[in-house]
């Protein structure tokens, strides 16, 4: 019987210090106040943008073994089964499972200490200067189910013959599955499921899907894998579709892809992190009206529902593991290293099955320029290789003719905003400079060694303060002059394969950082507002996607 996982999304008992984790006793918590989960507690009237610990408690109706998920928190968290540790989560947005021993059938006290305090060492995976705002809360759902001796570690479903529904499909058990011999498999309605021999938990076969249909951002169509062992069941939809990268160009399903995108932070101005499924459709329906078709998950992973919402749409997703402008001291660290493979490959089988993802990212705008970032880079590179070979890899990074790591990945991808920063004293958008350096990096691009490389611009952009007008720095109508000319101009350079507009939402970062002074305390990039209200330049940019359909 298919396993039933119990939501535990709603209102919790919840207290907040002003200390670490490490420093309180979970025996003598005092629980005064209640907090939502999904949510940030920092964001509640009570706890404003402050920073410590806030814990959760809730009572749960289970017993034996369990498999406790947690789709993500920030920045990291321990968590506690009857007052006893059986976990921590170290890293901010990552999908953790705890599996463990609940005890008998009955009532439990599940509590989650979660903290949003900067650590400044060079191990760690959220850094104080990051240009996108430390929330603390349980940002994602809870969810918990009960499981016998053995339980689903990962399922892999990768298109080996697209076209003609071949697949390889792999599969690791967690626990004792000494008693485990066989995998009973079938996709869709398939009446008589495939035998399939399991060897110390683990299988890895190529398999036929019965009447196949590709995915495609026209025609999503997804199939679905159903797996018995014993008498477990498991299932997960998968898609059918091939992504190529050759000759400079990208490819799916045969077809040469231009992408037309926006970077998307899962931010709002009164949830954070914790974005209501109802709104996160309808960005995913805004854009899709708009004509964008790709979506850069930046700068972490992306939920199972929002993938999920794009597979269903048709959006196609380029998703990318933590990290934002990592200097040497991060990159050199061999703990840091550690946890990026770590966080990256967690990422990547997460989300593995999710068709619309494309594109794998990592470690956006870190020090690449430097040699020692190349051991790193490569190693990330290679594991997500290995994991998933039917996908590229790429970085974003703003080094551009200075970086030294370009032939360790698939695709070239730079961040730039000509017309935004270092412009000097222009008050008005001239679109000859930024014709000029982007006919500059088209060149660079176009060097023997990177020729055969797909070309991306992964951000670009200028900020606009919702309503204000005139034309001059910070309006509507500059960010939109500078918008509007940059898809015209990529659109008319073949050596580009896509642009990615920063930003789809104008999102809370801080007043001042590395990078530099914010309004507000929000980066005004966004091309609509954090309320999801279109900026002048949301509709030019829609009115030119539109005609070109």
């Amino acid at each position: 019987m298919l396993d039933k996982k119990i939501d535990l999304s709603g209102m919790w008992d919840f207290t907040f210090l002003p200390e670490p984790v490490e420093t309180f006793s979970v025996t003598e918590l005092v629980f005064d106040a209640f907090a939502p989960v999904p949510g940030c507690f920092d964001l509640l009237p009570d706890y404003w943008l402050k920073r410590g610990t806030g814990v959760y408690r809730r009572t749960v109706d289970v017993g034996g073994k369990v498999a406790l998920t947690l789709e993500g928190i920030g920045l990291r968290a321990e968590i506690f089964w009857d007052k006893k540790s059986v976990g921590s989560i170290d890293c901010a947005f990552s999908q953790r499972t705890l599996r463990f021993d609940a005890g008998a059938k009955g009532s439990h006290e599940l509590i989650v200490a979660v903290n949003n305090e900067f650590d400044d060492t060079s191990s760690s995976m959220f850094c104080r200067n990051y240009d996108f705002y430390a929330h603390g809360g349980i940002y994602r759902k809870v969810s918990i189910r009960e499981i016998g001796e053995f339980d689903l570690d990962y399922l892999k479903v990768l298109p080996k013959d697209a076209d003609a529904g071949v697949v390889d499909v792999e599969l690791q058990l967690w626990g004792n599955s000494a008693a485990c011999s066989e995998a009973l498999i079938a996709f869709d309605d398939q009446a008589a499921p495939v035998k399939c021999q399991l060897c110390n938990g683990s299988m890895r076969q190529t398999l036929q899907v019965p009447s196949p249909k590709l995915w495609s951002p026209e025609s999503p169509h997804l199939h679905c894998i159903k797996v018995k062992i014993n008498d477990v069941e498991f299932e997960s939809e998968f898609g059918l579709r091939t992504v190529e990268v050759r000759s400079g160009e990208i490819f799916l399903n045969h077809k040469k892809l231009f992408l037309v995108g926006v970077n998307r932070h899962d931010a709002h101005p009164d949830f954070g992190y914790a974005v209501p499924e109802s709104i996160q459709i309808q960005d995913l329906l805004m854009l899709k009206k708009a004509g964008f078709n790709c979506i850069r998950g930046s700068h972490y992973p992306q939920s199972n529902y929002f993938l999920s919402l794009c597979d269903r749409i048709g959006m196609l997703v380029w998703e990318e593991s933590l990290g934002w402008g990592n200097q040497e001291r991060y990159m050199t660290d061999e703990s840091f290293q550690q946890k990026q493979l770590r966080e990256t490959e967690f990422m990547a089988l997460k989300s593995i099955n999710h068709p619309c993802v494309i594109i794998w990212g990592f470690l956006n705008e870190c020090v690449s320029q430097l040699d020692t970032s190349r051991p790193l880079i490569g190693s990330l590179s290679d594991m997500l290789h290995k994991v998933d070979p039917t996908r590229p890899v790429t970085y974003a990074t703003y080094r551009m003719q200075n970086d030294r790591c370009l032939d360790l990945v698939d695709i070239i991808s730079f961040n730039t905003y000509p017309g935004w920063y270092n412009c000097g004293e222009d008050q008005f958008f001239t679109p000859e400079k930024t014709a000029q350096h982007l006919d500059e990096l088209v060149e660079f691009v176009s060097r023997e060694e990177y020729k055969d490389k797909p070309f991306f611009i992964s951000e670009v952009g200028a900020e606009a303060m919702p309503g204000f007008l005139g034309g001059q720095r910070w309006s509507e109508e500059y960010q939109a002059d500078l918008q509007e000319f940059v898809l015209r101009h990529i659109q008319n350079k073949s050596r580009f394969s896509g642009v990615w507009f920063w930003q789809y939402c104008d999102a809370r970062t801080y007043v001042s950082n590395a990078s530099q002074g914010r309004p507000m305390g929000f980066n005004f990039k966004g091309l609509v507002d954090g309320y999801r209200r279109p900026k002048m330049a949301w509709k030019r940019l829609s009115k030119i996607l539109k005609k070109n359909k």
